[in-house]
């Protein structure tokens, strides 16, 4: 059975939500896990973490070249998607590291359900964020 376009965005939209929330929510698992000091042996993930930031600062760069925003407003987002990558990809990462070699510490804790429902609620605010940045940046509704 082939999807028609709308299933498609849905199905996009869909795996984009997904994965944001459990990158969310595992990047709050890593932030209780690096505060307690219970994360070690990152120093050799870290070029790797860098890599990802590197390559979210260019492809931010890129994709906001293609929309010809000025170079200001360019720069910043890609500095602030580049820092925002860095954290988010390492609290991520060590926390689901953290998790699987912790399974019980993590499932029976019900905090990690407060980090999902916040982790979803802020993939929500982003995509919403995402759609209509420029109504805020202009200070005009877009019309339809």
């Amino acid at each position: 059975m082939a999807l028609d376009e709308t299933q498609r965005v849905i199905l996009r939209i869909g795996v984009l939500i997904a994965a944001c929330t459990v990158l969310l929510t595992s990047g709050s698992v890593g932030l209780i896990a690096f505060a307690a000091g219970e994360i070690t042996g990152f120093e050799d993930r870290l070029p790797w973490y860098l890599v990802i930031a590197a390559g979210m600062f260019v492809g931010t760069i890129v994709l906001l070249e293609l929309n010809n925003l000025d170079g200001k407003t360019i720069i910043v987002s890609a500095t602030a998607v580049g820092v925002a990558s860095l954290i988010l990809f390492f609290l991520g990462v060590e926390g689901f590291r953290y998790a699987v070699s912790n399974p019980r510490v993590v499932l029976d804790s019900r905090l990690v359900l407060y980090f999902f429902a916040a982790a979803l609620i802020a993939t929500g605010l982003g995509y919403w964020a995402l759609r209509h940045w420029r109504e805020f940046a202009s200070g005009q509704p877009e019309s339809l």
